[in-house]
């Protein structure tokens, strides 16, 4: 999808309207099931057995986490998970109510501390804005540990047992948070990763099968995403961001074999972005590192985000991610 293409007066594609300028103003987010994309306060209070609170990170960003925490049971202590909202990078926040419950129902499954990221957004600020911001936060968390501050929140916390995650875009930065970890000598107790989003210029059999399949995610808004996401200059969909066969494995043939932490990839069936996803964790595994893939086979993109434990794979995948932690 070109520069052309978009400088339409009026045309709306990926929920921005373009003026034929180029210019564009963002359109109201769609409402989904339950109002599930309003944004909704933190819960300071316990609410079925979790709190939550906002701490600015860096206001100049407009960096800020909302961190979970259930009641504690005793003394024992709890892991800390690190959370990337998904929406291509170009949409949604952590306050999100799609993604506020979603946290709230990790912390209390889990029995975890839950930080949920709120990094910058492109194409306002293109990648790798979003992975900077991601990496600070691990980081403030990190530096909590050193200083044994916000005990309020962390008094119960494990710092030996931080573990990144995302969903979709989220999963695309948890990894590229990970591997800047590993990079830099930092321990993490694993990754967690929800049908990671990537893409390439050349199309898999999953996203010329299902691209038009699911209305959460298209191949035409993937396309727009990594359009309005990737550098300004970069050439195409091929760009390490975007495609991780570029540069990946070079990277970790660098780190040396187990050099990531071990990583847990969820992927769908039904969700365009399967084989890409299921590419990805052989990367990681050809390169020595301990990779779980685990996969659904009836579930499309974002089946998680609904929430309902009426649904089958939600219920499995909580399960699924409680016993990574555990291992």
């Amino acid at each position: 999808m070109g520069e052309e293409e978009r400088k339409s007066s009026g045309k709306q594609i990926g929920g921005f309207v373009f003026a034929e300028d180029g210019s564009y103003v963002r359109a109201p987010p769609p409402t989904g099931p339950a109002g599930f994309f309003a944004e909704v306060p933190a819960n300071p209070a316990f609410i079925d057995g979790v709190a939550s609170r906002d701490v600015t990170l860096d206001k100049d960003r407009g960096l800020w986490v909302r961190v979970f925490r259930p009641e504690e049971l005793g003394n024992r202590t709890l892991p800390i998970v690190i959370f990337y909202h998904g929406g291509g990078f170009i949409y949604m926040s952590a306050a999100n109510a799609i993604f506020h419950r979603f946290c709230e129902a990790l912390s209390r499954k889990l029995g975890a501390i839950v930080v949920s990221v709120n990094y910058r957004l492109a194409p306002e600020h293109r990648l790798p804005a979003a992975y900077d911001d991601g990496y600070d936060a691990l980081n403030w968390v990190r530096e909590i540990a050193k200083s044994s501050s916000d005990q309020d929140a962390f008094a119960h916390a494990d710092f030996s047992k931080i573990f990144v995650m995302g969903d979709s875009a989220g999963g695309n930065l948890a990894a590229r948070v990970a591997l800047r970890a590993a990079q830099d000598g930092i321990p993490l107790a694993g990754q967690i990763l929800l049908q990671p989003f990537y893409g390439g210029t050349s199309r898999t059999e999953s996203e010329l099968k299902l691209g038009s399949s699911n209305p959460m995610i298209t191949l035409d808004s993937s396309d727009f995403c990594w359009l309005a996401t990737l550098p300004e200059g970069a050439a195409d969909r091929d760009h390490p961001f975007c495609n991780p066969m570029v540069e990946l494995p070079g990277d970790l043939e660098r780190l040396g074999a187990g050099g990531l932490p071990r990583a847990l990839v969820v992927v769908g069936g039904k969700d365009l972005l399967h084989d890409r996803q299921v590419e990805f964790a052989k990367i990681l595994e050809d390169a020595g590192n301990a990779v779980k893939l685990i996969e659904y086979e009836n579930a499309s993109h974002g089946f998680y985000a609904a929430g309902d434990d009426s649904c089958q794979e939600y219920v499995l995948v909580l399960d699924e991610i409680a016993s990574f932690l555990r291992e």
